[in-house]
């Protein structure tokens, strides 16, 4: 049974908690270790909780060589040299979880090989991202999860009974504390091929904390998915979203993202308790919205009240209008001035 919730660096993670949101700079960093650092402070000015990079190698993350279009033969794979060329240095990894440690935000990367998660154990990141491709890599799933820490696992392309697989390999380690993220391995997707309501689902299933790591542009799905219970959202985070390079393009450009964070945190406030009651504002608004019966004309004192002699306006100061079939036909205790409401003291109601 995985837990229902989680703490990262003594903050609460799941249902009923503020929605963890991760800025997600993947390989935005452009292999600039300046520009890495600057989208470091831009993402803590964003009010994101974390910021992620991800760590891999080309030779631990591809093969050089691909099947030619044709299907008789072998060629150089095109995205080698480009994964290569955006590999986050060894050295980097600590420098840069500093930086992010004094600005006051999270530094994490999805490991894509055991050397890396061996790296990033060592410099103490607060969890382990898996992204949905690794999702069937049970070696690197095994290791992740012997480190103890938090496991956020991305599900794209997946089917629930792989998820259920993956979660299975993650706690035969001894690990229950696992996070799920719905995805769609696509940039962008479609609308239509988003299928949000799997976040319902994958918390039906697991019971466990759930969120969304999206590609969409804008922040329709984030915020839709947080109304859906949705406690951790990533989304990709660029300074330009017109830069080179293959994160850039479905990215959300500061300004945006930081919107993006505002909307969520607004949401979460607005999404409540659910028990149906008054807010603390709208105490007054029983009154001040609300109808009771009033003397249409002066009632004088032993007089029997007919329907003529009331009518039924704001605000709510007297007997609400529900008390009308007790006050027709009943004798007026006092007398009740036109414009005045009437009250259990000034009508004998002996029925209720």
């Amino acid at each position: 049974m995985l837990k229902e919730k989680f703490q990262v660096d003594g903050r609460l993670i799941g249902a009923g908690e503020p929605v963890y949101i991760i800025a997600e700079v993947g390989s935005n960093h452009d292999g600039s270790l300046d520009k890495a650092k600057e989208l470091i402070t831009a993402s803590k000015g964003t009010g994101a909780d974390a910021v992620k990079f991800q760590s891999f190698t080309a030779a631990g993350l591809l093969n050089p060589l691909r099947p030619t279009a044709e299907g008789k033969g072998w060629e150089p794979h095109p995205a080698y040299p480009v994964v290569d060329r955006l590999t986050l240095p060894v050295e980097w990894h600590a420098e840069l979880k500093e930086f992010a440690l004094n600005l006051g935000i999270d530094f994490v990367s999805a490991p894509f090989e055991t050397a890396r998660a061996d790296l990033l154990n060592e410099i103490g990141v607060p969890f382990f991202k898996i992204a949905s491709g690794e999702i069937t890599n049970e070696p690197l799933l095994r290791h992740v999860a012997r480190f103890g820490q938090p496991v956020i696992l991305s599900t794209g392309a997946s089917y629930m009974s792989e998820v259920e697989r993956a979660v299975e390999v993650i706690t035969e380690e001894g690990n229950s504390t696992v996070g799920l993220l719905h995805c769609v391995v696509l940039y962008p997707p479609q609308y239509g091929e988003c299928n949000i309501r799997s976040i319902e689902a994958l918390k039906r299933r697991f019971n466990c904390p759930v969120g969304l790591s999206d590609h969409t542009p804008g922040a329709l799905l984030p915020i839709a998915s947080v109304a859906l219970g949705a406690t951790i959202i990533e989304k990709h985070i660029t300074l330009d979203r017109n830069a080179n390079g293959p994160d850039h393009p479905y990215a959300m450009e500061v300004d945006e993202f930081t919107s993006m964070v505002i909307d969520i945190r607004n949401l979460e406030a607005a999404l409540g308790s659910g028990v149906k009651e008054p807010s603390e504002g709208e105490v007054g608004e029983r009154v001040g919205a609300r109808r009771a019966i009033y003397a249409a004309v002066n009632i004088e004192e032993g007089a029997i009240i007919k329907p003529e002699s009331l009518k039924v306006v704001r605000h709510c100061y007297g007997l609400v209008p529900g008390e009308l079939k007790n006050v027709i036909g009943k004798r007026a205790k006092a007398g009740i001035a036109k414009d005045r409401p009437l009250t259990l003291e000034s009508v004998e109601i002996t029925q209720r």
